[in-house]
């Protein structure tokens, strides 16, 4: 296992010790303390997918190459992901679930998808 894992998963004990601390101690009584809830749940999410989508890259699917390349690609999709779920939470926390908010929420969080992973690629 390449040495930088090792300082991804130390530094993911930060995000994963505050999550933790909130859950057991944080009574969410204010829009801080959610909001506070959900950048821990986005950077511990982030984290943790990117450290399990190298594992699936170099084990599974066999991928070769840097693997500081190869986490950077997982440390991208993961954190699509989790803001995507950061997305869903954010409007649950505070209420502001309506068509309007959904469909624009949906539309930015493609839109977004397509800047990072389709817009400016190479054709061919």
């Amino acid at each position: 296992m390449p040495k930088f894992l090792y300082t991804v998963m130390f530094i993911l004990m930060l995000p994963t010790a505050i999550l933790v601390y909130s859950l057991l101690e944080l009574r969410p009584y204010n829009y801080f303390y959610i909001f506070l809830f959900l950048v821990n749940i986005f950077l511990f999410l982030s984290g943790v997918f990117s450290l399990i989508g190298y594992f699936i890259a170099r084990k599974i699917f066999r991928k070769d190459g840097e693997p500081r390349t190869i986490y950077r690609t997982s440390l991208r999709v993961s954190s699509y992901i989790a803001f995507g779920i950061f997305v869903v939470l954010f409007l649950l926390g505070f209420k502001l679930v309506s068509w309007v908010n959904v469909i624009l929420s949906v539309g930015f969080y493609l839109t977004l998808g397509y800047q990072l992973f389709f817009y400016g690629k190479r054709q061919g």
